[in-house]
């Protein structure tokens, strides 16, 4: 089983959001934000999904209405390759039976 980056990458911003002090109005990195904007349809999803990851699910649909499918998705996203890597080891190869033009087996 190999880990990608983009695992790599999900789990360390899963973390980070877990890890953050949701209480605290703190910088964005919202671009409209930066641009002026009051808000966007993105703000307040990272709180959404930091109470979702401490399972306070009415805070979490209270900061944004997609906080939960976004962390079901990102979960998603870390755990499909474990599936994936399932389906692929169940292939056993080619069939070794050779058939003529009359549908007889050869073999």
């Amino acid at each position: 089983m190999k880990i990608n980056f983009e695992q790599i990458a999900w789990i360390t911003a899963l973390l980070f959001l877990y890890l953050m002090d949701a209480s605290q109005k703190t910088n964005s990195f919202c671009l409209f934000r930066l641009i002026g904007f009051e808000s966007c349809p993105g703000c307040g999803i990272g709180h959404s999904i930091h109470y979702v990851l401490h399972l306070q699910f009415r805070q979490s649909f209270h900061e944004h209405i997609l906080g939960i499918p976004a962390t079901i998705g990102i979960f998603y996203n870390i755990l499909k390759p474990f599936f994936s890597s399932k389906a692929k080891s169940s292939y056993h190869g080619a069939t070794t039976n050779v058939y003529d033009a009359a549908g007889h087996s050869t073999r």
